[in-house]
């Protein structure tokens, strides 16, 4: 079957041709594989392009090793928000797709491996909470950039993201944790899971299991569960249809392990705009060294509003906040 390669897939072509450096090049070729035709004349020329790109991804890996400038720092990301999660998973399991379906970050969805190679971090509203997700290149046997090993090192959150489309989805986690574990990166589903050693950090770690509106999807979550519940909360969704899209907020900052707390002055009504966000477990003295040091220091009392409270229930600085309460601080 000919190829048939229409006129822009040969301008970028010969874009590619002239580029001077291997993000130029990678650029190119990422274009190429979005408007190559996807059918059996095309199948060899798409599987010599996947090829360049790696080739490209690991010259770029070489020249970070010999100390050459590139020409972005990605080993980074300034956190912003309530808190930052990170997209950890295989080529093609929907990481760039939650990115953009909940965020307004500019990220290129595609169905060809290795279509992210920057970090894409964008903005998740929860309520009335920002949370930061960012989306990652894959994570593989094969090949990973190692900045990404750093981002994830730094974040809040890891995100493992986990395709029930695939068969037998619990390997996919299995074979991310273990080259996770390689670089000292230890997943965890609950906070007080410790390290084995100094080198280690522990991640809390959410599993969004993606896909789940495809035919073997039921039987890929039944499977990941029996393999996982015990270690991690799982939470399927499809980008596609939408399923659960829009309650997976909800999760993460859940996952993230933060409440928010309101204030008010004497007399008058509560700011309910801007929270103070804290993790769980914080008590009204962290509540007031939150909003200035000097309220730390000359406080003596709150009074507290919640739920399951009296309305304007005195509490000593000691008393362990919960989401959502509404703070007097008294000094």
């Amino acid at each position: 079957m000919p190829a048939n390669l229409p006129p822009q897939y040969l301008r970028v072509k010969q874009r590619y041709s002239e580029a001077a450096t291997p993000e130029e090049k990678i650029e190119c070729l990422q274009e190429m594989l979005a408007i190559i035709p996807k059918h059996k004349g095309t199948e060899h020329l798409q599987t010599d392009l996947r090829k360049r790109l790696v080739t490209h991804r690991k010259e770029v890996q070489q020249a970070k090793k010999k100390g050459a400038r590139t020409s972005q720092s990605l080993d980074h990301i300034e956190k912003e928000g309530a808190g930052q999660a990170v997209l950890v998973g295989a080529s093609n399991t929907g990481k760039s797709s939650i990115v953009a379906a909940s965020t307004a970050a500019d990220v290129q969805v595609a169905d060809y491996p290795f279509s992210t190679f920057r970090p894409a971090p964008g903005m998740m509203a929860y309520e009335d909470v920002q949370v930061q997700l960012v989306d990652l290149p894959p994570v593989s046997r094969d090949y990973t950039e190692s900045w990404v090993f750093n981002v994830i090192r730094n974040a809040d959150l890891v995100l493992l993201t986990v395709d029930l489309s695939q068969p037998d989805p619990e390997e996919q986690v299995l074979d991310l944790t273990e080259i996770l574990e390689v670089h000292h990166l230890m997943l965890a589903g609950s906070r007080d899971v410790s390290s084995p050693n100094l080198s280690t950090a522990v991640k809390p770690t959410l599993i969004l299991a993606t896909k789940q509106d495809t035919p073997a999807a039921v039987a890929g979550l039944a499977s990941l569960r029996e393999a996982y519940a015990d270690e991690f909360p799982i939470f399927p969704l499809s980008v596609k249809s939408e399923q659960h899209l829009k309650q997976m907020s909800r999760r993460v900052f859940e996952a993230l392990n933060l409440l928010r707390v309101y204030t008010k002055a004497p007399g008058k009504k509560p700011d309910l705009d801007q929270p103070y966000v804290l993790p769980v477990g914080s008590t009204v003295l962290d509540v007031a060294e939150a909003i200035h040091k000097d309220f730390a220091e000359n406080l003596r009392f709150a009074r507290i509003w919640g739920s399951e409270k009296y309305a304007g229930q005195q509490v000593k600085r000691d008393y362990v906040v919960e989401d959502r309460d509404i703070l007097e601080i008294r000094i």
